[in-house]
């Protein structure tokens, strides 16, 4: 038998050494772990342990209540996803992101929306047969009355949204809000937003009571409480079957804000809702809809893919929709639609509703 020559080793190598690198396929797959360290280290507090001073290991795992090597094994994987530092002297502090957005009471933390996502968890697993089969996996997230049990979700998300809903009020220059309702309002940025920039603006936040004590939180925490109403929703009552009905006069807002709802809704209760906004406002006032809405061809897709695809999973009717179907949703309801901005993953449409 001749062995093998240098050659033919080099031959039977080539192929792999000319494959592109694996690297981002690897780490791709594991993304699973890598959310359920964060998750982790947020159920056992471990940065709101860290805020409050620099910590040994073995002094954290006594005051956290975790085995010593255990959490050293955590705190390595988070100093890799770069949430801590220090391991080196086994002198572990917070950085910027973690201490900005991962600890508990902190003004920016967003730990309450990480785990209402993640709680998502076993939901995605039914996601190949949802490919092969069509359809949607149903879920809690689709329905208006489920809010209520996700703050996380829906209020949770304020230190990113509040930021983009200023800009996008100083940049549309919208007339004077006057009398406004923010309809969903999770934490109250849209409202904010809207009172910070016209100082006569009066706000009425409506959603579920679990939201609207969120809103009330951040509404003083930017000054503007005193000249807002806070009037829970009952979405089982009022915003059930084709036809939702506000508990509002027609005609008594100046202007509308229906922002992240219509996507978990669904097309038919998009219309609807569109509908009662039209029937609240008054002749030429102002309805904003706020959505992650699909892009045209070209146009970068940021992570509108990945949203589509958790509301196939999570919900019943959800979806990422053009900005073209909102717009004849609204003409159709009697809002002329008008000028629509997209500061990064969400688009501000702006409509006038007419005589």
């Amino acid at each position: 038998m001749i062995a093998p020559t240098a050659a033919a080793h080099s031959r039977a190598l080539a192929p792999y050494e000319e494959a592109p690198d694996p690297g981002p396929l690897l780490a791709l797959n594991f993304g699973f772990a890598r959310s359920r360290v964060l998750g982790t280290a947020l159920d056992l507090g471990v940065f709101t342990g860290l805020a409050r001073g620099t910590r040994g290991t073995r002094g954290l795992a006594a005051e956290l209540g975790c085995d010593t090597d255990a959490l050293r094994a955590l705190l390595a994987a988070l100093e890799e996803l770069g949430l801590v530092a220090g391991g080196a002297e086994e002198n572990w502090a917070l950085t910027a992101a973690s201490r900005a957005y991962l600890v508990e009471g902190a003004r920016g933390y967003l730990g309450d929306h990480f785990a209402d996502v993640l709680a998502e968890w076993d939901q995605w697993s039914t996601l190949t047969e949802l490919v092969r089969a069509g359809g949607h996996g149903g879920g809690e997230l689709g329905e208006p009355e489920n809010r209520g049990l996700y703050p996380g979700m829906f209020a949770g998300i304020f230190p990113v949204g509040v930021r983009t809903a200023f800009r996008v009020v100083r940049e549309l220059a919208l007339p004077e809000a006057g009398h406004v309702l923010d309809l969903a309002s999770g934490a109250g940025e849209w409202g904010i937003a809207l009172a910070a920039a016209d100082p006569e603006a009066r706000v009425v936040a409506h959603d579920a009571p679990e939201l609207l004590t969120a809103a009330r939180e951040r509404a003083a925490e930017f000054g503007v409480k005193e000249r807002f109403r806070f009037v829970p929703a009952d979405f089982t009552r009022d915003y059930a079957g084709d036809f939702p009905k506000a508990p509002f006069p027609g005609g008594c807002f100046d202007t509308v804000v229906l922002a992240h709802l219509s996507r978990f809704a669904g097309p038919d209760a998009t219309e609807g809702l569109v509908q009662e906004c039209a029937r609240l406002l008054r002749p030429g006032g102002t309805l904003l809809i706020v959505e992650v809405m699909r892009q045209q061809p070209g146009l970068p897709a940021l992570h509108r893919p990945m949203i589509a695809l958790s509301l196939l999973v999570n919900t019943e009717a959800g979806g990422v929709r053009e900005e073209s179907a909102y717009r004849a949703v609204m003409e159709k309801c009697g809002v002329t639609a008008k000028e629509s901005v997209t500061p990064g993953l969400i688009t501000v449409l702006t409509g006038e509703r007419r005589q």
